[in-house]
């Protein structure tokens, strides 16, 4: 048997709500080697950790620099048992998604190889040894979930026109992700499970003068499958007619291809999708929203949350009709 993020992400958020009254919570992730079943674990200081049980004579070295991954010897006792672990502990809260993605490996391999658990362990380490050490370069869980969404309309826009990276503005700073005449897009992404509140970066992002449209794209995404952002690049390419100017966009974005690997262990499906025009009734702060007409003197960086919830849906929600027709036209 083995184990997805998504599930391993499930255990530890579960293992974390039991009571700290020991160094690690833990509870199984459904396979076993030739010295017990692999734990998924939480320590009193909630930090993640897989458990893979070893023997007590094992040597293990600490073969990573520590700063987002450790691994050493543990051992659990309890009223029943008395077992030596190699602790794999994520260090770096910020590479979480990696260290899903690194321990994932580590049980498809144990599972695969239940009697040589610490070669298996050893080889996957050796694997992403790189990786983990250029992990603080990398786009975030959530920079690569907006990429992806853009990323996503960029790929229905090139269905049109195989022109249209020329309008992908989001990687150069611009209001917003798109612009294409007087129209525009904007572009917001979620891996939460519910609700669907978005954050609005300036009184210029859900502004646009008239007689240009502007539309929200908003994605719910799931981790536990799909596609990758790499994936995504690959067919992109294929469909642009400016594949130079495209990959300088990805690198004005933060995206490299030497963090290709990394990035190709992430997986993102569209779960729920959204499309709305924003007009003067759209929830949103703009400069006509103050007396003067314009953001006063003195203040920067607005930054606001908007529920899509309290949007008026017959007002602005976009069929997909409309949408097409809009996607087609701008």
């Amino acid at each position: 048997m083995s184990v997805d993020g998504g599930r391993l992400q499930s255990l530890w958020t579960a293992v974390a709500t039991q009571p700290a009254t020991k160094a690690f919570r833990t509870t199984g992730v459904g396979v076993e080697c030739a010295r017990g079943p692999l734990l998924a674990a939480v320590d009193r200081s909630d930090r993640r950790a897989l458990l893979i049980p070893v023997l007590a004579k094992q040597t293990l070295k600490e073969d990573l620099d520590g700063r987002a991954v450790v691994l050493r010897k543990r051992s659990l006792e309890d009223e029943h048992s008395y077992r030596t672990y190699a602790c794999l502990e994520l260090v770096d809260p910020a590479q979480d998604d990696l260290f899903t993605a690194l321990c994932v490996e580590v049980v498809e391999r144990v599972a695969a190889h239940p009697d040589k658990a610490v070669a298996a362990l050893k080889k996957v380490l050796s694997d992403w040894k790189a990786l983990l050490a250029g992990a603080r370069e990398a786009l975030s869980p959530s920079a690569l979930a907006g990429l992806f969404g853009e990323l996503q309309v960029l790929r229905e826009m090139l269905g049109h026109d195989p022109g249209a990276v020329a309008f992908w503005t989001g990687p150069e700073r611009a209001a917003q992700d798109f612009h294409r005449g007087l129209d525009a897009i904007e572009v917001k992404t979620t891996v939460a499970a519910e609700g669907r509140k978005i954050r609005i970066n300036g009184s210029g992002q859900l502004d646009l003068a008239t007689p240009g449209r502007l539309v929200l794209r908003w994605f719910r995404l799931g981790t536990g499958g799909g596609v990758s952002v790499p994936a995504l690049v690959d067919e992109i390419v294929q469909l642009a007619d400016d594949p130079p100017g495209f990959r300088k966009l990805l690198l004005d974005y933060g995206y490299q291809e030497r963090e290709r690997e990394i990035y190709a262990r992430r997986l993102f499906e569209i779960l729920e999708h959204r499309a709305y025009e924003v007009g003067v009734d759209f929830p949103r702060i703009v400069g006509a929203s103050f007396t003067a007409g314009a953001v006063p003197a003195g203040v920067d960086d607005v930054d606001y949350v908007v529920d899509l919830d309290s949007a008026p849906a017959m007002a602005s929600l976009l069929d997909d009709a409309a949408l097409t027709e809009f996607m087609e036209q701008s």
